[in-house]
């Protein structure tokens, strides 16, 4: 009998029954009624989880895509915009600008920190001649497992009365945690379908306000099939300008039903409670976490890895015996950390069973903890 897997990386996650249903229903005519009105009914339900009155544009895109799209409608070559470091996916907004001819500062931090409110309101107010034009941050970095206040910078570009954008990659984040895009003044917000929205890969999203499409106008980088205006032009009449992914937006209508039935805010309630109660468990068996608790991820944890036990031998053992997948270091932390990812249609039950397969194969590889101390944690967490 085939068991259950437990896919514990930070995305893609693991797709419900429901929506693997819902993915293997017969293609429709992209040019149809009916797919109109799919089109319509998942655009108003995404308004709802982005908390957004604004354009919704869908593409079939990868995440990388949608950053690379914000760039190219957004900006200029020789234009200014502010990034930051925090780990390798935050990297890659100002690697795509540089590619076009976009200057970027780049703010690094130590991997494990997250960039702050101050760390903007100090570059900003350098900023004399008001050059930066946009603030791009990621609202979560799985790769160190930190969240941004993404409210608090907004605050501080309010508060300096700056014309930058905000743009805000919330690949990891939409449909996890609280973003409320129209109250804070998110200008631009970039997501995509294999984390939050517990869909396979291959659908990208962009909120764009009235103060984004103005950049949209004076900007001049080379653009076709991220181009924005030619996206939403088609979407005012349910429509697409080339081939949708069908099938995924067959799956998306079930994910946000999903979601709207368990209430937007109570899914950011769950992923909090979970992400808690998993470090609470590492702490508890000894294990250090590479992020403080103040800046802590609710969708992914990244874990010291123990001394004397190699990423390859647990992560293996966690596979091959527990159907458990975890994801490893990348970059500068490859190697010194394992990271559990806890996205998506993750509950209770789930934290207990993979918590479960971490200890024990913990200790099958020689450290030391007493069994069953994770689930004492987890109880008290959750109780």
């Amino acid at each position: 009998m085939e068991k259950r897997q437990f896919m514990q990386i930070p995305g893609p996650t693991n797709v419900p029954d429901r929506i693997l249903r819902a993915l293997s229903k017969p293609l429709i005519n992209h040019r149809g009624e009916e797919f109109e009105q799919l089109l319509s009914y998942c655009v108003d339900s995404l308004k709802k989880v982005f908390r957004t009155e604004k354009d919704i544009l869908i593409f079939p895109a990868a995440g990388s895509g949608m950053l690379e799209s914000a760039v190219v409608n957004l900006f200029s070559k020789d234009d200014t915009i502010l990034t930051c470091s925090i780990g390798v996916f935050s990297e890659r907004m100002g690697i795509i600008a540089e590619k076009f001819g976009v200057n970027v500062i780049e703010i690094e931090k130590t991997w494990g920190e997250a960039v702050t409110p101050d760390d903007i309101k100090r570059y900003l107010e350098d900023d004399k001649e008001k050059e930066i034009k946009a603030v791009c941050v990621p609202q979560n970095e799985t790769c160190s497992a930190v969240q941004v206040d993404i409210e608090g910078i907004a605050n501080v570009i309010k508060d300096l009365s700056h014309p930058a954008l905000l743009v805000v990659d919330a690949i990891s984040s939409a449909a996890c945690s609280p973003l409320e895009t129209d109250k804070w003044g998110v200008d631009v917000v970039v997501a995509s379908s294999q984390k939050g929205f517990m869909l396979p890969p291959g659908l990208g999203f962009a909120v764009v306000n009235e103060k984004a499409w103005k950049s949209y106008e004076n900007a001049d980088l080379p653009r076709w099939y991220w181009d924005y205006s030619m996206v939403k032009q088609k979407m005012l009449t349910n429509q697409l300008p080339y081939t949708p992914a069908t099938t995924l937006l067959f799956g998306l209508k079930e994910a946000l039903d999903i979601i709207h039935e368990e209430g937007v805010e109570n899914v950011w309630k769950r992923h909090e409670a979970m992400g808690t109660a998993l470090r609470a468990a590492c702490s508890e068996i000894g294990l250090d976490l590479l992020a403080d608790e103040n800046a802590a991820s609710n969708t992914v944890t990244a874990i010291m890895l123990p001394e004397n036990i190699e990423y390859s031998a647990l992560s293996s053992l966690l596979k091959k015996k527990y159907n458990v997948t975890i994801g490893g270091g990348l970059g500068k932390l490859q190697g010194k950390i394992f990271r559990i990812g806890h996205l998506g249609a993750v509950y209770e039950m789930d934290i207990y069973a993979v918590m479960g397969a971490l200890e024990m194969a913990l200790i099958e590889l020689g450290y030391k903890v007493e069994p069953g101390s994770a689930a004492k944690a987890l109880t008290r967490a959750f109780v």
